[in-house]
């Protein structure tokens, strides 16, 4: 199903102002006040987050009052939505009871318990997607046009990249080869540790196409379908990728500015392919693809 007809199209030219004001708003909502805490004391002060969430709160308020902003609401509803439902998931797992329980239960039974944990924050917020945004085709929950072409970057000279899928094709490959050399081949996993992953393979792929899943609901659709018709495609893709990236600066898989770097680059590819497609179906399956090293990476670790 293609989206074509039925998404409005970004404005072409949409003002400084409130493009400033997006940036902004994701900036301090993001990460960023946390890595400068963790950096300066080495760690992140709960208070910080009630800061985030009071800020949220002021802007919705005041997007009802200061027309300049009022565009921006939608957005600012969905980055309260999920900086809120993110921060109660991590609660989560970090409750003791959770912890025990998990380590009661064998390493499937805990790894997809986390997954689905997660995935109920997706769900919720795709509940609060058609309120805000009353048809599914308008926060890319379809399958999208499979034999969408790539637009052009300007920053590599605006040629054309020919069809999604390839561009994509390629990109992920080179992802995976980069992956395998700086998570699996370092390990030196032994013939015994990779016969007792064999049966692990089914949940391996389940947890990266789970991981896929939420992730792109999470950390693309629900940032970027509210704004990128206000700010401009490049602008919304953007923001999502930086918000991807600095949230795998303490802790990321990978972490450190390397990480962060890397994942707002994993973080543009998946929101272009998700809005140069209109749909949802390249973005999930590049990110569940490029998220089997490193499932693979966490099982063979787990694996004695």
């Amino acid at each position: 199903m293609t989206t074509s007809t039925n998404q409005s199209e970004p404005v072409a030219h949409a003002p400084a102002a409130t493009i400033a004001a997006a940036w902004l708003v994701t900036l301090l909502v993001s990460p960023l006040g946390d890595i400068f805490c963790f950096e300066l004391t080495g760690a992140v002060p709960p208070w910080l987050f009630w800061v985030k969430v009071a800020l949220l709160g002021v802007l919705i308020l005041l997007s009802w009052l200061w027309k300049p902003i009022q565009a921006l609401r939608p957005f600012f509803i969905m980055l309260l939505a999920i900086t809120s439902l993110m921060a109660a998931w991590i609660w989560l797992q970090q409750l003791p009871a959770w912890i025990t329980w998990q380590k009661q239960h064998s390493f499937s039974v805990a790894a997809m318990a986390t997954q689905l944990s997660e995935m109920a924050v997706a769900l919720l917020l795709i509940g609060l997607l058609f309120v805000l945004r009353k048809r599914r085709e308008r926060f890319f929950l379809v399958r999208g046009d499979l034999h969408a072409m790539a637009e052009p970057i300007k920053f590599l000279g605006g040629k054309s990249l020919g069809p999604l899928w390839r561009f994509g094709l390629i990109f992920t490959l080179v992802i995976l080869v980069g992956q395998f050399f700086m998570l699996i081949f370092p390990l030196s996993p032994t013939a015994a540790t990779w016969r007792l992953f064999l049966p692990l393979i089914p949940l391996t792929l389940l947890r990266a196409a789970s991981n896929g899943f939420n992730e792109e609901i999470i950390l693309r659709v629900a940032p970027i379908s509210p704004v990128y018709e206000v700010v401009g495609k490049s602008n919304a893709i953007w923001m999502a990728a930086v918000l991807f990236g600095l949230e795998h600066y303490i802790g990321g898989i990978p972490s450190g500015i390397p990480g962060v770097l890397i994942t707002a680059l994993l973080g543009w590819f998946f929101g272009k392919c998700m809005v140069d497609s209109r749909g949802f179906f390249w973005p999930w399956l590049f990110h569940a693809v490029q998220d089997i090293l490193p499932f693979t990476l966490m099982v063979l670790a787990a694996t004695p």
